[in-house]
């Protein structure tokens, strides 16, 4: 991957004169709002003026082949992850659930696509337990 225009933060100024400006942050390339808020304080104590809004701005990179090459999730066979079947699932990542993107090669695509098939499951199994509403006794 080549960065072609690196990640930035564009922030909106009111000086004290009443002048609008927009200023492109020089150090910092990503704003949160905690971060927002402390700027804020330490310019007004400065009597730099007070930002009034940010905008963070996303990096434009330029993806070459190596960046899409991936390995098969369940078998390790190298592949190509633009064409590769690939599907979400549930990971644990530092105590929490993320959701992933895992790849798979055809093969074991086509396994994975027939585990299970022809087999009665739990919820099949309950289904066909399900009662009718008719009564099961006549009442006189």
């Amino acid at each position: 991957m080549r960065v072609i225009t690196p990640r930035k933060v564009e922030i909106k100024v009111r000086r004290p004169n009443g002048e609008t400006e927009t200023v492109i942050h020089p150090k910092i390339d990503y704003m949160t709002d905690g971060l927002f808020r402390q700027i804020n304080q330490a310019m007004e104590k400065a009597g730099r003026g007070q930002m009034t809004s940010y905008r963070n701005i996303e990096a434009v990179v330029e993806m070459e082949d190596s960046d899409y090459q991936g390995r098969c999730e369940r078998c390790g066979d190298s592949l190509d992850t633009r064409t590769a079947y690939n599907q979400k699932e549930w990971s644990r990542f530092g105590g929490k659930k993320v959701q992933v993107i895992a790849h798979y090669c055809d093969r074991c695509h086509k396994v994975l696509a027939n585990v299970g098939l022809g087999e009665a499951t739990e919820l099949e199994q309950r289904a066909s337990r399900v009662q009718s509403y008719e009564p099961t006794t006549k009442q006189d």
